[in-house]
């Protein structure tokens, strides 16, 4: 597999920081850094995915919620708990939980 070189710019205490970190974890710089940039990389896809998850089930919600009345009626309120509920519930099978 073919190396790329990549320059990183740190103001001097970023550096020392970054360097005492890969220090005591037993890494040489490159592989520290390395690894955070996969770890972030990661990251950012796991939270595309879930938001993916939850704008689909918004999607869905609201499509659910046009099909009702959209007058301040009890239908209404209705629409807008089984809303909330969907995504509250796609959140918990998920492990996300729901916000209080």
């Amino acid at each position: 597999m073919a190396k790329t070189r990549v320059t990183l710019t740190l103001e001097s205490d970023e550096d020392a920081a970054v360097r005492a970190a890969a220090e005591e974890e037993g890494l040489d710089l490159s592989a520290f850094l390395r690894v955070a940039a996969l770890a972030e990389v990661a990251r950012i896809s796991r939270t595309r995915a879930r938001f993916a998850e939850v704008d689909e089930v918004s999607r869905a919600a609201e499509e659910a919620q046009a099909e009702q009345s959209s007058d301040a009626s009890p239908a209404a309120d209705a629409a807008m708990d089984a809303y909330l509920d969907a995504i509250d519930s796609a959140l918990t099978r998920r492990g996300g939980g729901a916000a209080a």
